[in-house]
């Protein structure tokens, strides 16, 4: 994958390395097919060298880094850190959980005051 500096400063190269993956949008609710694809891809650029932000590929970037500094899954860590303190369970996961549908009406959150 290379260095995190470059990752997080988006010079990584890694830009387009899930562009394949946009032919069948159901694979972006794959995450571990999608890290195999980043794994996979080879840095169109010298890494460290030019600067082009990855729209599409950061956040499984740095969901991998994740998971593989702390040996657990990403959607573990976001349930641990974000989904139970903040207690919106079935609300936040990364691609689609078993058991759970696109058409299954979600509850909405509002950040508006009443």
């Amino acid at each position: 994958m290379g260095p995190v500096n470059h990752i997080l400063n988006h010079t990584s190269g890694l830009h387009n390395a899930l562009v394949g993956v946009a032919e069948d949008p159901k694979l972006f609710c794959d995450w571990d097919e999608c890290l195999k694809h980043i794994a996979m891809a080879a840095p169109e650029t010298e890494p460290g060298r030019q600067l082009i932000y990855h729209y599409l590929s950061y956040g499984w970037l740095c969901g991998g880094i994740i998971e593989h500094v702390s040996g657990k899954k990403f959607q573990h860590i976001l349930e641990e850190s974000i989904v139970r303190p903040l207690n919106v369970e079935g609300e936040l996961y990364i691609g689609i959980p078993p058991g759970k549908s696109q058409s299954q009406p979600t509850k909405k959150a509002s950040l508006m005051e009443d």
